[in-house]
């Protein structure tokens, strides 16, 4: 400590012994003292002792310690001694910055003054890097469904502005504890006005954004990946009308225990299509009541041990009022569970985590009437024992990355739907989250709006700087304002959205990511 800094500390502490008005009547001995320990983040308490100062009855304390460092004094500490001159204290170092400070202290009761070793406030370690986690597929299980009190305890569709919370936890396999996120296909059913829901961490802040939107009439799926909240809990908020909300778990995240699978993105790759026998013997559609077997591992670049697939699933020409598929592992028994609802017209569209089984395939199962199927891969789930080969997973509270509305994500702001044959470039990385590098793929809630139509279109995700894949991720029409889940691969931070005729509005809402 240079002479100027120590003369200032003394100084300070020079005011104490005058305010006190202490006279120089005791003798003076040498002052001595140590403390423990030397170093510590702020708010370490440093307990001193030492010898040297006479206690002084006149006085209401014997003795001060300060930090002194760059010319400047931290709080000061009192301290009375015996009647044999030790004394000893505690002197809290909370609101220091990090540096090397001096300890002084001086005796009140004899004006002596002593300097004692450094003390060294620390940096705070950085917060521990965030853990991934990884992939437990199961056959589906309905966890929620309001018209019968699955998962509520009542019979109770959700009414305007109405949230229900949902225990996703100790439930269909899911583990009580360790749990980051779930995979949950969403349907609406029973809707009684234009409305959306959002889904979201029970116990965090609703967010902004909605992850199905659905219209009075036919059933509307969406999967979520949602983040697991307090009580392990998610909670659903329905805008307007009332609404039955039917909810069936695909699988589970966890970054704790035992790894389960690591994520793999591709470019995605079509592997089933009914109306030209890609993936079947021969063009037909499915029946009602009908099923058919889909070879999903030796193909598309998933190899024969993967644990579940990423299939974007679509219909087409369904001839039913209203219908669905179920997918699940072959093998298995069907479940009571759906993954894509629709109804006779326009294609339609699903995300679906489908848990690989015998043979290397799932089941689709249709309900009622008949209808083509399109299954495009869009990545796979690598088995348990691979640690080293694909992502682990970061759920996140959703958050808005792009609204051609408005211009959010746009390249330069730009305001304007996206036309026939045209592409975006979408920045995920360092958006709604988003670490800025070693992003390997990005899960997206894609929502399109306000198309003038006339004809049906679609929309297909695919990596930046590759070549656009044959596959789609969002089918829909005129003025229909319709959502899908997507999860695609990201190459240099940026991924490529491209319409195929008339033009529309694009929204996505980030969920999560893989790295």
């Amino acid at each position: 400590m240079n002479t100027r800094k120590l003369i200032t500390a003394l100084a300070a502490i020079g005011m104490m012994v005058q305010i006190a008005g202490v006279s120089p009547g005791l003798a003076q001995v040498p002052l001595e003292f140590e403390f423990t320990p030397t170093s510590g983040l702020a708010g370490t308490l440093i307990d001193f002792k030492g010898t040297g100062c006479p206690h002084d009855g006149r006085l209401g304390s014997d003795g001060v310690l300060v930090l002194t460092r760059d010319g400047s004094t931290g709080q000061s500490v009192n301290f009375v001694s015996t009647d044999t001159g030790t004394f000893s204290g505690r002197y809290d170092t909370a609101g220091l910055e990090p540096g090397s400070y001096t300890t002084v202290m001086k005796c009140l009761s004899t004006g002596v003054s002593g300097i004692g070793e450094q003390f060294v406030v620390t940096e705070p370690p950085p917060p521990p890097a965030p853990v991934g986690s990884t992939y437990f597929p199961i056959a589906p299980v309905r966890v929620l469904d309001t018209r019968d009190g699955t998962g509520t305890g009542r019979v109770e569709a959700i009414g305007p502005d109405g949230v229900l919370e949902l225990k996703v936890i100790d439930v269909a396999g899911v583990p009580l504890s360790g749990v980051t996120a779930v995979a949950l296909n969403v349907t609406a059913t029973n809707a009684t006005a234009d409305s959306h829901l959002r889904v979201w961490p029970t116990g965090t802040d609703q967010p902004g954004v909605s992850n199905l939107n659905f219209s009075s009439g036919p059933s509307i799926p969406n999967l979520v990946i949602a983040r697991v909240g307090t009580d392990g809990k998610v909670s659903f908020r329905n805008h307007a009308g009332t609404v039955d909300v039917v909810a069936d778990v695909q699988g589970w995240y966890s970054n704790t225990g035992t790894p389960g699978s690591r994520y793999v993105p591709v470019n995605p790759q079509r592997i089933l299509d009914t109306r030209d026998s890609t993936g079947v013997p021969a063009p037909a559609q499915v029946g009602p009541s009908s099923t058919i077997e889909v070879g999903v591992t030796g193909v598309a670049g998933v190899p024969t041990d993967a644990t579940a697939v990423v299939l974007n699933m679509t219909v087409d020409r369904a001839t039913a009022s209203e219908s669905y598929l179920t997918v699940y592992p072959a093998g298995t028994t069907q479940p009571t569970a759906s993954n894509l609802n629709f109804s006779a017209g326009p294609a339609s569209t699903n995300l679906v985590i489908a848990r690989v089984g015998a043979g290397g395939k799932v089941v689709v199962y249709n309900h009622l009437g008949a209808t083509d199927v399109i299954a495009d891969v869009q990545g796979w789930f690598a088995a348990p024992a691979a640690t080293t080969t694909g992502s682990t997973y970061f759920p996140t509270n959703p958050a808005r990355i792009l609204d051609t509305r408005d211009g959010l994500g746009t390249p330069d702001g730009a305001v304007g739907q996206l036309g026939t044959g045209r592409t975006l470039e979408l920045t995920v990385a360092g958006k709604g989250g988003v670490p800025s590098s070693g992003v390997t793929a990005v899960v997206l809630n894609v929502t399109v709006a306000n198309s003038p139509g006339p004809e049906e279109s679609y929309l297909t995700l695919y990596p930046a700087g590759t070549t656009r894949p044959v596959a789609s991720n969002l089918n829909y029409s005129a003025e229909e304002t319709v959502p899908n889940l997507v999860i695609v691969r990201v190459n240099d931070g940026k991924v490529t959205i491209y319409n195929y005729s008339g033009q529309t509005d694009v929204i996505a809402d980030v969920q999560g990511w893989f790295s």
